[in-house]
């Protein structure tokens, strides 16, 4: 009898370090607040660094390169051409990450537009910037701030992407930071891998390309938590926050999202989960993701070596895993064996 396999992907959403608005990084964050904006790459120079820690492990990555009609625009394409086309070399896929921002000239700030529309139009004028400037077109995506339309979904399915991996389960989020981002919904996608429907994008349909949802563990519990933080986004208390939470392992996200900031037991958890879930079924997918910026500390602009940790733990977690025979891959591989053994639905 065959052993169990567990497929793993690590996306990465690489772009300028986070806004400056985001609490802790008000020093070195980017400014979204004029236009044109004022772009940070500090934490670039220990791209090497943290490609190594995956390359080192022979674990390659998805590496989401954040392209928008703004504030970034093509920028992270013209100044890393050399290192996206370098990564693309030995392995690891290249995608795209796109952003849906919009300049408002009355608040003076770059913020998310909800305008289906206008969605499209960045969504298209990305994926042509893309092309033009590696000369050739990205099969994989996560949309930033995790949002999504069934517009966006319809335009990146119409233009050949074949995996997104923006979907997290049983989440919606009206807005954060002032409601200027983070708006997104995905409180009834189903929690397998899925042909999204051309009129909801929620929903199991005929459109070819695949909703590779993040891993998330299930529970009908309230996060309170989560809501506390959702509250205190944007505000400097939450920074004093995160020491608690990390000594208490409190976290307030249930998907797979590997950050520095909070408690790093959800990753643990997580992981086990899908390890049974994969003995129980036979196979299943574990995907994740993280902010290459995350490996700056914005307080001391040097490496972030807790963020070093927590990668290499969870890889070394899961490589050591009894029984199963776990495969790295990328998005795109992943949606591709899906798509052989798409009869199997996988739970």
């Amino acid at each position: 009898m065959p052993a169990p396999e567990l497929c793993v992907a690590f996306a990465c959403d690489t772009e300028d370090n986070h806004p400056n608005y985001v609490p802790g990084w008000n020093n070195c964050g980017s400014d979204y607040d004029k236009n044109p904006g004022t772009l940070n790459w500090s934490w670039s120079r220990y791209w090497r660094d943290l490609s190594e820690c995956f390359k080192s492990q022979k674990v390659p990555v998805s590496w989401l390169i954040r392209v928008d009609n703004g504030p970034v625009l093509d920028q992270m394409l013209t100044l890393f051409r050399d290192k996206i086309l370098e990564l693309k070399s030995i392995g690891d896929e290249i995608g795209i990450h796109i952003h849906t921002f919009s300049w408002d000239p009355e608040l003076s700030k770059w913020v998310q537009t909800t305008n289906p529309a206008y969605e499209t139009k960045i969504v298209l004028n990305s994926l042509a910037m893309f092309r033009r400037n590696l000369g050739f077109d990205p099969v994989s995506v996560r949309m930033g701030w995790n949002t999504m339309s069934s517009e966006i979904m319809r335009t990146l399915d119409a233009n050949g992407l074949l995996v997104d991996a923006s979907a997290i389960p049983g989440t919606f989020s009206s807005g954060k930071f002032g409601k200027r981002d983070n708006i997104y919904d995905w409180s009834r996608t189903p929690t397998i891998p899925y042909h999204p429907s051309s009129n909801d994008y929620q929903s199991p349909g005929n459109m070819k390309i695949l909703e590779m949802p993040l891993s998330t563990l299930t529970s009908n519990k309230s996060n309170k938590f989560a809501d506390l933080v959702n509250r205190l986004s944007g505000k400097k208390v939450l920074i004093k926050l995160v020491p608690i939470a990390r000594r208490l392992n409190l976290t307030p996200h249930r998907h797979f999202y590997i950050t520095p900031w909070w408690s790093s037991s959800v990753y643990s958890r997580i992981i086990k989960a899908y390890s049974k879930k994969a003995i129980v079924d036979g196979m299943t997918f574990l995907v994740g993701y993280f902010h290459g910026c995350d490996i700056l500390d914005p307080k001391t602009g040097k490496k972030n070596l807790i963020f070093e940790q927590y990668l290499s733990s969870i890889i070394e977690e899961i490589s050591s895993l009894s029984g199963i025979d776990v495969t790295f891959a990328t998005l795109s591989e992943i949606a591709k064996q899906y798509g052989t053994d798409a009869s199997t639905h996988y739970s």
